[in-house]
């Protein structure tokens, strides 16, 4: 089935037990047409309600790293960018409510990503032609967190949310409340969380102290959002407030480094309705965002200043059926990053990077065969001080149909050709990063990143009994790497060498090569016994994405086959209880200068409960245990996998009241 629901842990509350008999699917909000997940012809995953609640992690790569096909780029716990097949950082695109998160957590591993997921509503992940949406550089994949900052309507009652939860590895303790309410054709929202860990333990053979020092945290947040609703559309705005102090895990104990952020984010929605007679919806975006943040050695000298202001507007034409083409949508995209990096550890120069963009998709249904057609064209203009201005034009185009051979058997082509456009840190990264213990050299001479694309799936449902398959093959031209490159800089006379003799970093050099990535996903989801009030479902599940350079070896930081079974049980529609076995293999197909990663088993288990108390208020505890079998797990796509491994054993605790 189309809808990837980790058919875990979960019992319903209030509203969801209400509308349970209905089966309702969401519908994918991120793409402009708005369909259900089982009418697009992409691979597609959604979290929400109860489901993504219980699934909440620290960062938004923790919350979607048991998903098929996604992983986590961990960089100790308060780091964790997504991974989807294999591809990371600037080609996986985090967004809020449809627009880049317009930070920096692209500049480097070790950098947060800003976009919050504690008061989300849904979060979608969209693969395949679909990203193209988003942008150029979204080869594999967009997040769309969506939440209700700016409310899309008014509630008929003040709607009131208190979640508490704790995580023993790390001592962890997450507090957060939100208000909902409205007056006439007008609604407010207010949130705000506090979160706050100790370093997280792992096992002991892990390291000698079994924890993972300078990894402790403490964030904040604190959101309020209005809008006018009415018969011709809607029109608000918010702004955000988040604060962030975290460590970084140390690759030399003499070096620790934290990180200091704060930022402010203001963010307009407008949508008008039947703008014109031909035209359903015109939706328009707006967001401002002023970054900072500072790294500070032995957590108290400021060694290296960031700051980043950004500004995306993004506007959405949604038409009718227009001569032959039976559905569409029409946009403009643009985006403006002013960055500066000031201090020792400044190692990419000041610049500014102005992106335009125009995409459509296009949808024509000719009997059971849905054809989707998509185009993107962008210009993107990078001026770095003391650099030659940089000029790319990537031209982005897919072709995709959808069989529906009958009502439970889908079948879906997809072609895609992308390229992408280096990055600041990828063009003019000259100098020492201590948060990754390297010396980092970019490469002004990269030119367009090109990657064409197939993509088959299968989908089928009977009798309570579906599967899903997935099957991509990639070939990518000029591939942009960072490779360690075997020499080392040294601190001490301030030259690179072939070896080390002192206090020495690895160099790691930026370079393009040809690739091709290959891989699948597959889940067999089938009722094991199910009665009146009870339920006990199963589900077999793999992934496995693979990364070879033409030139021979490896592309760097792959994650390994995966694979695994889960067992759910439910009781009465308000207890629910779910184990999850999950075997990685070894991961041995690593780059040059890269180490190999062991293979692993996650047994996880969970409880939840869900306590009806009155007619308005209802409450879900539930109860989660983590690695159980305290497996020492290094993850191969993180920078520090060798230094800091993912926690050990763990119990998760929580409360979520709606009243």
């Amino acid at each position: 089935m189309r809808l990837i629901y980790p058919l875990a842990l979960l019992s319903v509350t209030c509203t969801a037990k209400a509308e349970q008999p209905q089966k309702l699917e969401p519908i994918i909000i991120s793409t402009p047409l708005h369909k259900k997940a089982a009418e697009t012809m992409h691979p597609v995953n959604i979290l929400t309600g109860t489901d993504l609640a219980l699934k909440q992690g620290a960062t938004i790569g923790e919350t979607l790293k048991q998903e098929l096909g996604i992983h986590s780029s961990s960089f100790g716990s308060s780091v964790g960018r997504p991974v989807i097949r294999g591809q990371l950082g600037t080609r996986v695109q985090v967004l809020q409510n449809g627009i880049s998160s317009l930070d920096i957590s692209d500049v480097s591993p070790d950098h947060a990503n800003s976009t919050e997921g504690i008061f989300a509503q849904q979060i979608e992940v969209l693969r395949g032609p679909a990203s193209l949406l988003y942008g150029s550089g979204a080869i594999g994949g967009v997040v769309n967190v969506i939440d209700n900052r700016i409310p899309m309507y008014v509630p008929e009652t003040l709607k009131t949310t208190f979640s508490q939860g704790y995580n023993s590895v790390s001592n962890a303790w997450t507090s957060a409340l939100k208000n909902e309410g409205g007056v006439d054709k007008f609604a407010w929202h207010l949130d705000g969380f506090f979160r706050e860990n100790s370093a997280y333990q792992v096992p002991n053979n892990a390291n000698k102290t079994g924890v993972v020092s300078n990894t402790d945290a403490q964030k904040w947040s604190a959101t309020a959002g209005g809008s006018w609703n009415d018969d011709w559309g809607m029109l608000g705005l918010s702004i955000n407030y988040l604060d962030n102090n975290y460590g970084v895990p140390p690759a030399d104990p003499d070096e620790l480094v934290r990180i200091a952020m704060q930022q402010i984010r203001y963010d307009v929605k407008a949508e008008i309705y039947e703008p014109f007679s031909w035209a359903e919806t015109l939706k328009l975006r707006f967001s401002y965002n002023d970054y900072q943040h500072v790294e500070l050695e032995d957590a108290i000298t400021v060694g290296t200043q960031f700051d980043n202001q950004g500004i995306e507007a993004r506007a959405e034409l949604v038409h009718k059926k227009l001569a032959f083409i039976d559905h569409g949508a029409l946009g403009f995209q643009m985006q403006h990053k002013d960055f500066e990096a000031t201090g020792e550890e400044a190692f990419i120069p000041p610049s500014i990077l102005q992106n335009y963009s125009f995409f459509a998709v296009e949808d024509i249904h000719v009997g059971a065969v849905t054809y989707e057609a998509g185009l993107r064209v962008e210009y993107q203009h990078i001026a770095a001080v003391n650099h030659t201005d940089k000029e790319h034009t990537p031209v982005n185009f897919s072709l995709s149909a959808l069989w529906s051979a009958t009502d439970n058997i889908q079948l879906s082509l997809a072609f895609t050709h992308a390229q992408r456009a280096p990055n600041v840190q990828e063009l003019f990264a000259n100098g020492v990063h201590f948060a990754t213990q390297s010396y980092e050299l970019g490469n002004e001479d990269l030119a367009l990143e090109a990657s064409y694309n197939l993509e088959m799936s299968f989908i089928t449902e009977w009798h309570g009994l579906s599967t899903e398959l997935n099957v991509f093959h990639n070939w990518s031209n000029d591939y942009i790497i960072q490779q360690a490159t075997g020499n080392y800089f040294n601190l001490d006379t301030e030259q690179i060498n072939a070896s080390c003799d002192g206090s020495c970093l690895p160099v790691y050099q930026v370079d393009q090569q040809n690739a091709r990535f290959y891989g699948f996903e597959a889940q067999v989801a089938f009722p094991l016994w199910h009665a009146d009030s009870y339920s006990f479902d199963g589900r077999l599940f793999a992934d496995y994405v693979r990364g070879e350079l033409n030139s021979g070896g490896n592309v760097p930081f792959m994650p390994p086959l995966r694979y695994g079974f889960q067992i759910d049980a439910t009781a009465y529609s308000d207890f629910s209880a779910g184990l999850k076995l999950t075997r990685a293999a070894k991961q041995t197909h690593t780059a040059n200068n890269e180490t190999d990663t062991a293979g692993y088993v996650l047994l996880d288990v969970n409880m939840a409960y869900n306590w009806q108390i009155s007619q308005t208020t209802d409450a879900l505890f539930f109860v989660k245990g983590n690695n159980l079998l305290n497996q020492t797990v290094r993850n191969s796509t993180s920078f520090l996998k060798a230094v800091a491994p993912e926690p050990g054993i763990g119990a998760e605790i929580g409360v979520k009241i709606n009243f």
